[in-house]
């Protein structure tokens, strides 16, 4: 597997003993051994790159001396094998750099191979001729495929990482893609109409690609003139599509800057002038761009953004897809864990509708409500 990163099984060998085959069956990953640091004691066994010789045993504390054998017993290939419940503790440490723990979540979730085929595809040198289902069809079954293999939270943690200035556009519209399709899950749709609103979230901003990049990736807020360009991208997203996909898909990549209050663009409709797809996409499109950072706008924590949704500053949206929204929601943030203001680790046990950003918190036995002193500082990632 050299440095790559995944899920793998120990097999089992003649001769062990009957502790170490149950542990066999365990998930194990890969860890680069330059993260480990002295002190830490280990939660688990830890092995060579291949898992098949152990290299320390449960309890044992990390030094210096033993981190250098490590390094030189693993050669070229500087990576261990630990157990899952170890992964996840080492990697919620601070002394595991920020970007490393984005890369090697995305590779285990399969999120960058997805990211690289949706920005081979936004790249085509000729994108109108290129775009066609039975290139595009493929990609949204994938995408989807990942609702049915990985836990919802593991993927809030890959859209919720920062994104480079120049991915922006990929990763906003796979993220889209990802959530227009747990919407249309939670909505009780069928395969069918998952797949369309999967394709939707994907497409919904194919027509930035006709936007001159020193616009679309101004690492500022845009002028006036800079915003009405920017705004024309629904109607060349529109002309991208054309009659290529399901109606649906072009009226959501039209229409989902679209206000059910008539205030929205690019034609100005109004209620139900504008379709459940292009609703939903809204809501996806909002909530994706919130949680982003970009050079002038920091990100917002999940639950924030929640608040926001319920406190309804994102105005036009429809009210009955965004409670439904904060619901699924709600229920999949309960039980994830936080770092709080105090630097400690605390667990979510229940998110106030109408107050999702003063969730309540649990602390080994102590359990309270967030407030504006001890607040959640941002949210654990699954790894």
């Amino acid at each position: 597997m050299g440095a790559g990163f995944g899920r793998l099984v120990l097999t089992r060998e003649r001769g062990i003993s009957k502790m170490e085959s149950e542990k066999d069956s365990q998930k194990m990953r890969i860890f680069p051994v330059e993260y480990l640091w002295d002190g830490y004691v280990l939660n688990n066994d830890i092995f060579n790159n291949t898992g098949a010789v152990k290299l320390l045993a449960k309890g044992e504390k990390i030094e210096k001396t033993r981190l250098d054998r490590l390094m030189r017993f693993s050669g070229n290939n500087k990576h261990i094998m630990v157990y899952d419940d170890t992964y996840r503790d080492l990697m919620s440490n601070k002394n595991v750099p920020l970007e490393v723990r984005r890369k090697m979540t995305e590779q285990y979730v399969g999120y960058s191979q997805l990211q690289q085929n949706v920005g081979s595809l936004f790249h085509k040198p000729d994108l109108n001729s290129w775009l066609s289902r039975e290139q595009v069809e493929p990609l949204a079954e994938e995408i989807t495929d990942k609702l049915v293999n990985f836990d919802p939270l593991t993927i809030f943690s890959c859209i919720s990482f920062p994104r480079p200035m120049d991915e922006g556009l990929q990763r906003h519209s796979l993220n889209v893609a990802l959530l227009n399709a747990m919407q249309a899950e939670w909505m009780g749709l069928g395969a069918a109409d998952v797949k369309i609103f999967t394709l939707a979230g994907l497409l919904h901003d194919i027509g930035k690609t006709m936007i001159p990049e020193e616009i679309l990736n101004a690492p500022r807020k845009l002028t006036k003139e800079e915003l009405e360009i920017m705004r024309a991208h629904p109607i060349y997203s529109d002309q991208l599509l054309g009659n290529k996909f399901h109606d649906n898909v072009r009226l959501a990549a039209r229409h989902h800057h679209e206000k059910l209050n008539g205030k929205g663009y690019p034609d100005g409709l109004c209620g139900k002038e504008i379709s459940l797809c292009a609703r939903v996409t809204a809501i996806s499109d909002i909530y994706d761009a919130m949680v982003s950072a970009r050079s002038y706008k920091d990100s917002r924590l999940p639950l924030n953004v929640l608040n926001m949704f319920y406190e309804k500053e994102f105005d036009g949206l429809d009210r009955r897809l965004v409670m439904q929204f904060l619901k699924n929601m709600r229920l999949k943030y309960t039980n994830r864990e936080v770092i709080m203001s105090n630097g400690e680790k605390g667990t979510i046990r229940y998110i106030p509708l109408n107050d999702a950003g003063h969730p309540i918190i649990q602390q080994n036995d102590e359990v309270r409500q967030a407030d504006e002193e001890w607040y959640c500082r941002e949210m654990v990632m699954l790894y």
